[in-house]
């Protein structure tokens, strides 16, 4: 398996999140796609099995990253609630946690529009994939559970068949 096969498969699909990411990152997660792969062929079937279910599990960025939004802005609103409505003796009112919510809002609606937010990027990092890059993992692997051609049957353009007796 070579990189440039990953890179094909990934540059033919539009993926915003992967064109706002550090080459450094895209790289990195192509290499452990290509390693993945790589040692789930070398294992045999039973690995690219196990490895297919696992990738069935797997969330990806957009994903984790509407989990982060949820519990992030829930805590966000639940303190700046409770701040707010606690009003100390001839003092203001508390507002910095609805602001906090008010940015985890906008960032929502930057990763929505633009592919981008800070999030993104601190999430890459720590190596969550895209759809895209998870998928290509799997057409990969179920490539590699496809009975591969010989080369001499690729050379008499295609599968050997079995003649069949003249009637």
């Amino acid at each position: 398996m070579t990189e440039a096969i990953i890179v094909e498969r990934l540059d033919s699909q539009v993926d915003r999140v992967r064109d706002h990411s550090a080459q450094i990152v895209n790289r990195r997660i192509i290499r452990g796609i290509e390693a993945s792969v790589a040692r789930c062929i070398r294992q045999g079937r039973d690995a690219i099995v196990r490895r297919l279910a696992e990738l069935d599990r797997e969330w990806d960025v957009d994903r984790v990253l509407m989990a982060n939004f949820a519990i992030m802005g829930g805590v966000a609103y639940g303190v700046g609630l409770d701040r707010y409505s606690y009003r100390p003796l001839l003092g203001r009112r508390r507002t910095g946690w609805l602001y906090f919510f008010g940015a985890q809002l906008a960032f929502l609606l930057m990763h929505a529009s633009a592919g981008w937010c800070p999030q993104a990027v601190v999430w890459r990092r720590l190596g969550i994939r895209t759809k895209s890059e998870i998928e290509a993992e799997r057409s990969l692997l179920f490539t590699a559970l496809e009975p591969a051609l010989t080369a001499a049957d690729a050379l008499n353009g295609g599968p050997r068949s079995v003649p069949q007796a003249a009637s």
